[in-house]
């Protein structure tokens, strides 16, 4: 949901681009913790598409697996188009996944959720590569 260590760039909160290698065989999975800081009632999303390496191309789309849901608020994971907000692609249109967590409206604390999530490595021979997501959202 925030930055991927998987072959990509990405900054908290703003559209995440995985340069994905389809050579690269598809590798064990990896995990990842993630922080938000928000407040009660309030949505934060993320946004995730992945582009074939060197092109403005979308090289397939994500596997996903909630392995923990929230107690305290609100997941939902869908697909979406996404328009890129940043170089090379600036504009371009891709189809992605978009994540969003709205906590309970009233609810000051932590809460915490689990996603596992599938990247292309080559779509032709549908394999992939996972990483976990373990996410802390800290609601004032």
């Amino acid at each position: 949901m925030r930055t991927m260590r998987i072959n990509c760039v990405g900054v908290n909160m703003r559209i995440i681009i995985a340069a994905v290698l389809l050579g690269t065989i598809a590798s064990a999975a990896n995990a990842e913790d993630l922080t938000y800081n928000i407040k009660s009632g309030e949505t934060v999303s993320e946004p995730l598409y992945l582009l074939a390496e060197g092109t403005c191309t979308s090289s397939g789309q994500f596997r996903t697996k909630v392995l923990k849901e929230p107690e305290h608020g609100k997941l939902v994971v869908r697909p979406d188009t996404i328009v890129a907000t940043e170089p090379p692609c600036k504009g371009h249109k891709f189809i992605g996944t978009t994540y969003s967590y709205t906590s309970q409206k009233g609810f000051r604390g932590t809460d915490h959720l689990s996603v596992r999530v599938g990247y292309p490595v080559d779509t032709s021979e549908m394999r992939y590569t996972y990483t976990t997501y373990d996410v802390t959202v800290n609601v004032r």
